[in-house]
């Protein structure tokens, strides 16, 4: 007499849990980029934001001076409104912002969380992210 029975081996059912698992561990990986893709891409929109209002209050102030921006002229992070009253954003702590000499560029120090962040933040900006060793990093953002 032969018995017809139907189901899956323990081979089979191993077999189906290696791929989910494969498949789970790319998902986390990807996941993680991706966050960290987000977190930087926050970080540089801010300090876009915070180098426009860097360079119009030392225009202004220049302006109001007679040519000779007042100390102070560049407000710090925090006091920009920009981020609530803190000056970190993602845990990414905005440095000293410096004019360049002919007045076109803005340059921030940022002094990232992780490595990692810092890595994503120098891809976006499409520069090399050699400085990313102690996690800062110095961007230039051209004012026209």
């Amino acid at each position: 007499m032969k018995k017809n029975e139907s189901g899956r081996s323990m081979v089979e059912m191993l077999g189906v849990l290696a791929i989910i698992g494969v498949l789970s561990v790319g998902g986390i990986a990807g996941y993680t980029m991706a966050m960290n893709r987000y977190r930087a891409n926050e970080v540089v929109d801010m300090a876009n934001k915070y180098a426009v209002i860097a360079y119009s209050s030392y225009m202004t102030s220049k302006m109001m001076n007679n040519g000779t921006p007042q100390t102070g002229a560049i407000p710090a992070f925090k006091d920009t409104g920009l981020f609530g009253q803190s000056s970190k954003v993602n845990g990414t702590s905005f440095g000293t912002a410096t004019i360049s000499d002919n007045e076109s560029a803005v340059t921030i120090e940022l002094t990232f969380p992780t490595e990692k962040i810092c890595q994503a933040a120098a891809t976006s900006l499409g520069i090399s992210g050699s400085g990313c060793a102690n996690k800062t990093l110095s961007p230039v953002f051209k004012q026209s």
